[in-house]
């Protein structure tokens, strides 16, 4: 009921140290087997989407990392559901599965940047200890970071943190290391990306992996502030993207000196 489309990313080496459990046939087989359905699959190294699908009639055409030669035959069983189902979104086994090895995603990983959390204003690893001990009994451990910083915009705004999934890594736009900035708006963004850590994504009806699902804002909204730190953001963004413009510049200037005192004999 498998089939497998070939390509040459079936030859290049998997960053796992241990044995395939699958070769590609093997694994269309099993999920046409556990689904019901005609299985058309395609393995790949695409970073940002690990798994889609597409039904037609009563097959399905299915892309998958090629970390799914790795999976455990129950999280190979829990993604079979997700092709069988009509409605609803991917088995929490096969997020987990996910979760666990989005490390692997990169052929030579990186190496995590210098870790720097100590601010003017703000010690990032306070704040991420305290919401660490609120809301996930401690169980979080995740490296973060204050980020180089600049002027992107993003929607009119301003990307005031990231999280790296590949190197697990939380990043905050320095722009709110100052001392304008509640410290209840810098909690609701620290918190924000350490939920992206703690759910990872969740693929949708459509095979689509979506970070903010309703699980993810129904967990943000327990942040006590929230709406106090949307509110503070919409009533300061411009403010906050004019200090992120300035900080853009004189890392842009030091960047200049630093070159031009290199390069003087």
């Amino acid at each position: 009921m498998g089939s497998v489309s070939r390509s040459r990313a079936l030859q290049l080496p998997l960053p796992f140290e241990e044995v395939p459990l699958w070769d590609a046939t093997t694994l269309a087989d099993a999920l046409a087997r556990e689904s019901g359905r005609r299985v058309d699959l395609t393995l790949t190294e695409n970073r940002s989407v690990l798994v889609s699908f597409r039904r037609k009639g009563s097959g399905v055409s299915l892309r998958l990392h090629r970390m799914f030669l790795h999976a455990p035959a129950p999280v190979v069983r829990a993604l079979a559901r997700s092709l069988r189902r009509t409605k609803g979104c991917a088995d929490s086994e096969v997020r987990r599965f996910l979760n666990e090895n989005l490390h692997r995603v990169r052929k030579l990983p990186r190496a995590l940047p210098p870790l720097v959390t100590a601010g003017a204003f703000y010690d990032l690893r306070r704040v991420f200890d305290g919401l660490n001990g609120r809301f996930f009994h401690g169980s979080l451990k995740v490296p973060l970071t204050w980020g180089r910083g600049g002027g992107r915009a993003r929607r009119g705004g301003l990307t005031f943190g990231s999280y790296d999934p590949v190197l697990g890594l939380i990043r905050i736009h320095p722009v709110l290391d100052r001392r304008e900035v509640p410290i209840y708006f810098l909690e609701s963004v620290v918190y924000h990306e350490m939920l992206h850590h703690h759910l990872g994504g969740i693929p949708d009806r459509a095979g689509r992996t979506v970070y903010h699902s309703r699980v993810f804002r129904e967990a943000e909204s327990r942040y006590p502030l929230q709406r106090e730190a949307l509110a503070w953001e919409k009533e300061n963004l411009k403010t906050l993207l004019e200090a992120s413009q300035e900080l853009d510049r004189r890392r842009r200037a030091g960047s200049r000196r630093s070159r031009r005192a290199l390069a003087a004999p």
